[in-house]
């Protein structure tokens, strides 16, 4: 079984934990576990485990008292159960942070962080689109003035270092850069709090947009209408096909001029009906 510190949920870390009990010792048992955690209930730790029920601060202290745990172990177990169950996403982010804090030396904590930080900025993604179409010729003063809104040249170079030893783009023996497809294996939950910012700097970006851009150079329109859960779904499957088919135009066009976000946003703007009643 892997560390704990591999793991950014603490449900599967349980259902592995105990797995592993059991195929040591064939005794062993979720029983066994919340007596040790002393809970009373018997069938808790597997409604944990489902999902069904959360982890009190309180309960995550006797869990990681009954999985032997040890101290720096402990710390992390609570924060990650922290991290799992937070809903606001700076309360997630928060949570993440003290979790990169108790292991920041442990080489899976430097995956999740190099995931953590791609996604944390708008401006990685547009580095590693631009650059293998454009040569700068490592003007990162020029690199930085050409993004909207503009960089620093420190700024640049820094994230181009980074980017290359990611691994998510290569320079050839000309000086040329590569966009490459390494996974960036960090885990989805990480993934999604990274993802939370960036898609907040999107909508910044959009919102600067509107102001800097003519008409000409940007699309942004809306459409505001009622829906079912149906409608609803069934508009999401078609963005979702919108989006490959945009991917598929990207990848086959030639003599890229620039870096272009495309966001494309449905949310709610009122509560949903519910039995005929708002």
């Amino acid at each position: 079984m892997e560390s704990l510190f591999s793991y950014t949920d603490y449900r599967l870390y349980l259902k592995d934990y105990i797995a592993s009990k059991k195929a040591e010792n064939g005794s062993f048992s979720l029983k066994k576990v919340a007596d040790r955690a002393g809970f009373k209930a018997r069938d808790f730790i597997l409604r944990i485990m489902k999902g069904e029920r959360n982890l009190s601060q309180s309960g995550s202290y006797k869990m990681s008292d009954a999985l032997r745990l040890s101290e720096k172990e402990t710390d992390y177990f609570i924060n990650l159960v922290a991290f799992n169950q937070a809903e606001a996403p700076k309360e997630k982010e928060f949570f993440y942070q003290k979790m990169a804090q108790v292991c920041r030396h442990v080489k899976q904590q430097k995956l999740r962080q190099d995931q953590f930080n791609y996604f944390s900025e708008w401006y990685y993604a547009a580095l590693r689109s631009i650059l293998p179409v454009i040569d700068f010729k490592d003007d990162f003063r020029a690199i930085g003035r050409f993004l909207s809104p503009p960089l620093s040249a420190s700024q640049v170079e820094k994230a181009i270092t980074f980017l290359l030893e990611l691994g998510l783009l290569e320079k050839d023996p000309e000086g040329k850069y590569h966009v490459t497809t390494p996974q960036l294996t960090a885990g989805e939950a990480v993934k999604s709090v990274a993802m939370m910012r960036f898609h907040k700097q999107s909508l910044d970006l959009a919102r600067r947009a509107l102001e800097s851009c003519s008409p000409e150079q940007r699309d942004i329109t809306g459409v505001t209408m009622s829906l079912s859960r149906k409608g609803f779904g069934k508009i999401r499957e078609e963005i979702a096909a919108f989006r490959k088919k945009v991917m598929c135009i990207a990848e086959e066009d030639s003599n890229e001029e620039g870096a272009f976000q495309l966001n494309m946003q449905l949310f709610p703007l009122s509560k949903r009906r519910t039995n005929g009643t708002a």
